[in-house]
């Protein structure tokens, strides 16, 4: 729509302008500074869009049409008559200036503004009303433009170049890769109040335009795969693998071959960058890190094949066997018979990954045992599955190395968020369940001592103690709805599915899948033919944690600042017990470890990586994401090492060896709205209203389409919760207000919005596994299916609801790594997922996403921006460096560890002095190699804090009075340490990654009746 001009928005075509004049860049007396000046249509009513786009040509035919609306007198509701208006061909020249038309009554300009550019020219076509406004909306109906097009097209001889505006400027690197990789996805246009688009005609572009509801279809990702029958195709099967300490040569030739294939892509693509010719120093860098995998997946298969290689052989075997036997019952869990259940078979970036990262992960003196391995994957590709198989050969190796010693806690998995930790459970507990299977199973792991997998999140989700635990079966006992009550997170076994809680409260304990043990709480199937009816190798209670490491930890980053409070946790790093420390850590969604939350972490992590040190070897770290950018900057920052990203990406935009966008097209849609002259609350009830009634649509007009479940429950993706909040009334208020009325006039059923969830972090944690489970519930099964979610970014993170479709952005995120994460929460399952993102006019950042909408999602991934953390900024150092080094020095030293040993801190005792200077500069390595130009002030920060515990604990030795590390009871007064609220002196702690700043209480009062005071006036 464009408005009548606002006569004091006329500029030169109105009275009594104030405003200064802005020159324009061309010489006085031209055109196009008399006639041509284009108004940029930010006002609360456009009367103006216009199209930018380079041509090498000196005119543009250019095509408008529009509609316009005159009142139909009569009795009855107000009614109105549409008038078409349209005109092709419309010949625009550098030196001709705009044409004046009247459409309807409506006075109405098109011209152009033409500037040199490199060479060719920039245009930009425009078309606004002159008509101006009357004041009054309704008699400003007749003086609107409706359904604007418009659209410019080259004439014969001439052509529409590239829109290149930034993307030839290369700030980094990484930036000149990403231009290169998407150098075939071109923008042609930009729009101005309206999207911009174009068509190709004999692989040229034929024409731009503009559109007010872009849409844009971002193909979906699949894996490329091999021939069957072939030795490569062959080297995917989990059973084929298995063989390999059977039948070591059949299974390395499938190996080999699977690795020439990759190596002569390899080699094409080094082929293919030596012929560039500018950026051939570019394009031979991204060639180069194929090259790099090539030889280190080599070096992992001569590995397997080295004459002693024995136990990495079986080793390898046992954990392809265990994969095997999780995904043949995954397959079962889903319906299908046992002997229908089809081969297991990797993926071939899986198989890979494997390749490239085993020499690296069991040979402790391996050269690239420093470098972490970063899985770039897009969402549901199967990272989860790919760095779980690593773990399983590393688990088995341990065992079969080093006998009992291999036991304890093997492998670290770290997640951002307790939701996503308690999800990724249940896929790595089944894995632990498929190795204790090959333990009574199978003789070559017959006598190894029990796996167990640990959930390690926060005690307001699982029980700390055993105490706590038998407490919290007491309660789950007695709840009359035990789903909802279920404190231990496991809700159903690993292995068969089957749900460990009733649904309703049942005097039978046989019901409940946990049952107390002496005084332990055990975990246990309730399906008797379960194999895991006795005892399932689960472990979520702290205390029963620390006492019997787990061979799994799987943990919230958060939870390891408790090694600064619990020195009985060090154990789950192999501190204080007989078995190795873990070999191996895995950090999921490593793109979250970012700003605040990965400048502490790494912090944290200095101290980590260095007390897995003791045994002098490193641990392997796997992380894995699917957007990331600045991932070496950011690598280096968190963990002081560099990184090697998997798969190395291709010359051509997101193609790699391993994964390709589908050839057909298909995919998630994702389509444009920007409102213009109505407020958000009125444009969410719009663009909601239509996608609530997708379902009836469908079913009334294509009902082979897609199932009655397919769009039924509306994802609504909010950046604030204060946004959130007012849209959660409008859903329920006037969304089913306009519901009625709508389907009586098109016909459709009435569709009422009843159920309302939301999705955020005020949700308390025993409730988010419940509205988990609502998601769950499918419309065609259930009418308590939830009809509308209303999200905050916590859906971004790694939540996994296959049969959600659908889903409105309100307002843009304001990351595209974000705005990436969050869409591919929706469609993925069967049914393509479609986005509408409603973009705010008033807001430049919205309105520009709108403006460039093909351009942005044509290569959605070369605008993910870089992330920072700063872990030795003088910020960080004083929120997390105390509680560091407190952690570090206590797990250090057995004398330091109980809770009232903080006064034997003593500088002066020479022993003392020097294991902490040796352990200090080994923790300024970490600091170093993270951010060398903080070392110096770090060095003195963490001097000065040693140095003033030094002087408490020597006044407490001087009263006769203990120094304790933290306050147990009120009247312990001389504690080192505080949480955020305590009284008195101590250096200030998180208890919590995220704690860096105290809660702040406000109480809302309702208004009192108003109380006069003074004297009576009557």
């Amino acid at each position: 729509m464009l408005f009548p001009a606002e006569a004091e928005a006329r500029g030169s075509h109105g009275e009594g302008n104030t405003d200064e004049e802005v020159s324009a860049d061309v010489p006085d007396g031209d055109v196009e500074e008399s006639g041509a000046g284009v108004p940029l249509a930010e006002d609360w009513k456009p009367s103006s869009v216009a199209l930018s786009f380079v041509t090498d040509g000196d005119s543009v035919d250019v095509d408008f049409s529009c509609g316009t609306y005159a009142a139909v007198e009569g009795d009855g509701p107000p009614r109105w008559r549409r008038t078409p208006f349209s005109v092709d061909g419309l010949d625009l020249r550098r030196d001709k200036g705009p044409e004046r038309l009247s459409v309807g009554g409506v006075s109405v300009e098109i011209g152009s503004r033409w500037r040199d550019f490199q060479g060719d020219s920039l245009v930009t076509v425009h078309v606004r009303v002159l008509t101006e406004s009357t004041g009054d909306d309704r008699h400003d109906i007749p003086r609107t433009l409706f359904q604007v097009h418009l659209a410019a097209a080259p004439p014969a001889g001439a052509e529409i170049r590239e829109y290149d505006t930034t993307r030839s400027i290369d700030t980094d690197p990484e930036a000149a890769e990403l231009r290169l990789r998407y150098r075939n996805r071109k923008v042609y246009a930009v729009g101005h109040g309206m999207a911009a688009d174009w068509e190709f005609a004999e692989g040229r572009c034929a024409k731009v335009f503009l559109e007010p509801v872009p849409a844009f279809v971002v193909p979906a990702v699949e894996t490329t795969g091999f021939d069957e029958g072939t030795a490569e195709a062959e080297a995917l099967e989990l059973g084929h693998l298995q063989q390999i300490d059977k039948d070591p040569e059949a299974v390395l030739r499938s190996l080999d071959a699977f690795l020439e294939a990759f190596a002569g892509w390899a080699s094409l693509q080094m082929e293919r960058a030596e012929a560039f010719s500018d950026d051939r120093a570019v394009a031979v860098r991204i060639a180069g890190r194929s090259q790099d995998a090539v030889d280190r997946m080599r070096e992992g298969i001569d590995l397997l094949r080295a004459p002693g290689g024995e136990d990495l052989r079986t080793a390898f075997s046992l954990g392809m066997a265990a994969m095997r036997l999780q995904m043949r019952q995954a397959s079962i869990n889903r319906g299908k018979p046992e002997e229908q259940v089809p081969e297991p078979r990797w993926r071939p970036f899986q198989l890979g990954f494997l390749l490239v990262s085993l020499a690296s992960s069991v040979d402790e003196g391996h050269k690239d045992r420093d470098l972490v391995d970063l899985i770039w994957f897009p969402t549901g590709g199967g990272k989860t599955e790919a760095y779980l198989g690593l773990a399983a050969i590393e688990v088995f190796r341990r065992r079969l190395a080093h006998g009992t010693a291999g036991g304890g806690t093997a492998v670290i998995t770290r997640y951002t968020l307790r939701l996503l930790t308690s999800q990724q459970f249940q896929r790595a507990a089944a894995l632990v369940c498929a190795m204790e299977r090959l333990r009574a199973t199978d003789d070559r792991a017959k006598g190894m001592a029990p796996f167990s997998i640990g959930l390690w999140v926060g005690n307001d989700v699982t029980p700390g103690t055993r105490v706590d635990a038998r407490e919290a079966l007491k309660r789950l006992q007695k709840a009359a709805r035990p789903e909802e009550a279920n404190e231990f997170q496991v809700e159903s076994c690993p292995w068969c599915l089957t749900p460990l809680v009733p649904r309703l409260r049942s005097d039978k304990p046989e019901d409940y899948g946990m049952r107390l043990d002496g005084v332990d709480v055990v975990l246990h199937c309730v399906d008797a033919s379960c194999d895991f009816a006795g005892e399932l190798p689960l472990a979520v209670v702290d205390e029963v944690l620390y006492k019997e490491p787990p061979t799994i930890l799987l943990a919230t980053v958060d939870k390891f600042a408790r090694l600064q409070f619990k020195t009985e946790a060090g154990r789950l790093l192999g501190l204080g017990t007989t078995f190795r420390q873990p070999s191996m850590i895995i950090q999921d969604e490593l793109h979250l470890l970012s700003g605040p939350l990965g400048t502490t972490v790494a912090v944290f992590d200095a101290m980590i990586q260095l007390l897995l040190s003791r045994s002098n070897s490193s641990p392997k770290i796997v992380a894995s994401t699917a957007t990331i950018r600045a991932s070496e900057e950011q690598v280096e920052g968190l963990y002081g090492r560099e990184v090697a990203l998997y798969p190395p990406s291709g010359l051509d935009d997101d193609r790699t060896f391993f994964s390709r966008p589908v050839e057909s097209g298909e995919g998630r849609l994702y389509i444009g709205l920007m409102p213009q002259s109505v407020s958000q609350p009125s444009a969410v009830i719009a663009a909601v209203t239509p996608m609530v009634e997708m379902p009836e649509a469908l079913a009334a007009r294509a009902p082979s389409a897609a199932s009655r479940d397919a769009y039924w429950t509306l994802v609504m993706y909010h950046n604030s919760l204060r946004e959130l909040g007012r849209t959660g009334t409008l859903v329920v208020d006037d969304v089913n207000g306009r519901l009625e009325p709508r389907a009586e006039r098109l016909g459709f059923p009435l569709r009422p919005v009843r159920a309302v969830l939301e999705l955020t972090s005020r949700r308390g944690a025993e409730e988010l596994p419940n509205d988990l489970r609502a998601l769950t519930v499918r419309a065609d099964e259930s009418p308590e299916a939830v009809d509308v979610v209303l999200s905050s970014n916590m859906l971004s993170v790694g939540i996994d609801i296959p049969r959600l479709a659908l889903m409105l952005m309100v307002g843009q995120p304001k990351t595209t790594a974000e705005y990436i994460q969050a869409t591919s929460r929706v469609g993925r399952g069967d049914t393509k997922g479609v986005v509408v993102t409603l973009f705010r006019s008033g807001r430049a950042r919205d309105r520009s996403h709108f403006e460039t909408f093909r351009g942005y999602h044509e290569a959605l991934y070369r605008s993910v921006e870089p992330t920072s953390v700063t872990p030795w900024s003088l910020a960080s150092r004083e929120r997390s460096l105390a509680g560091a080094l407190v952690a570090l020095l206590r797990q250090s030293f057995t004398a330091l560890a109980p809770n009232e040993a903080a006064g034997r801190f003593d500088l002066k005792d020479g022993r003392i002095h020097e294991a902490v200077d040796r352990l200090v500069e080994r923790f300024l390595g970490y600091v170093t190699r993270a951010d060398g130009l903080e070392a110096s002030e770090t060095r003195s920060a963490v001097w000065s804090l040693l140095r003033d515990w030094d002087r408490r604990a020597g006044q407490a030795r001087q009263s006769g009075e203990p120094l304790y590390y933290q306050r147990t009871k009120k009247d312990q007064a001389a504690a080192l340490l505080k949480k955020f609220g305590q009284p008195g002196e101590g250096w200030l702690v998180a208890d919590s990654m995220r704690s860096v700043e105290p809660n702040v209480a406000v109480e809302v009062q309702e208004p009192q009746e108003e109380v006069h005071h003074g004297e009576d006036q009557a």
